[in-house]
C-alpha cells in the first residue's frame, strides 16, 4: 500500500493546499519504474565470438581466460572422443574438448587453423577448439531467445540462447559444471 501512487485527492492537505512533497514522490516513484524498464532492455553482455563450421558461437567474455594457436595437443587415452587430449600453455596444463561432439555438430574438414580458448567457471579450467576467433561483441539481453524449440537434448543444456543476429550464445556454467565432461578413470 506504501509504494501505491496516490491520487490528486490524497495529496490535497487542509484547506485545499496541494501537498507538494506526497505529488514529488508519486513522480519519483514513476520515474524510477520507466527508468528500470529502461535499464534493463538496455543491458547487455560481452561475448567472445568464435566459429565452427558455418555457424557463430559465443561464450561470455568473464569466463575466457586466454585464446591460444593450437600447438600440440598431446592424446590421452581411455577418455571420451570429445577430449581431444591435453595442451602445455606456460606450464599450464590443460584439458582440450571438441564441444562440437558435445552439441552434436558435424566434425571439422580442416583443422589447420584451430585455436584454443581457455574458459573457466569456479575451480573448472578447460580449453575448447574453435575454427576461428572472430572478436568480441555486445549483445542485448533483450535480443537473446531463450526458448527455442528445436533445441532439446544435450544441445539444450550447453546453450545460453540464439541472439537476434543467429550467434548462439553458450551456457559456460553449465557445461563446466556438467558431471558428463569430468573423466576420473585410472587405468
Amino acid at each position: 500500500m506504501k509504494d501505491q501512487p496516490k491520487r490528486i485527492k490524497d495529496v490535497i492537505g487542509p484547506i485545499g493546499t496541494i501537498d507538494k512533497a506526497a505529488i514529488l514522490k508519486q513522480r519519483a516513484v514513476a520515474l524510477a519504474a520507466r527508468q528500470d524498464k529502461t535499464e534493463k532492455e538496455s543491458q547487455s553482455i560481452e561475448v567472445l565470438v568464435f566459429s565452427l563450421g558455418s555457424e557463430r558461437y559465443g561464450v561470455g567474455s568473464e569466463t575466457v581466460r586466454e585464446v591460444c594457436p593450437v600447438r600440440q595437443i598431446t592424446r590421452v587415452p581411455c577418455v571420451p572422443s570429445f577430449v581431444m587430449g591435453i595442451i602445455n600453455v606456460r606450464g599450464k596444463i590443460f584439458s582440450v574438448l571438441d564441444i562440437r561432439r558435445l552439441l552434436n555438430l558435424p566434425e571439422a574438414k580442416s583443422r589447420n587453423q584451430e585455436k584454443v580458448i581457455i574458459i573457466g567457471f569456479k575451480e573448472m579450467e578447460v580449453g575448447i577448439l574453435a575454427d576461428d576467433v572472430l572478436g568480441v561483441n555486445h549483445v542485448k539481453i533483450s535480443e537473446i531467445q531463450q526458448d527455442i524449440p528445436t533445441l532439446s537434448g544435450i544441445n539444450e543444456k550447453y546453450l545460453y540462447g540464439i541472439a537476434s543476429d543467429r550467434l548462439t550464445i553458450l551456457n559456460v556454467e553449465n557445461f563446466l559444471s556438467d558431471q558428463s565432461i569430468i573423466v576420473e578413470e585410472t587405468v
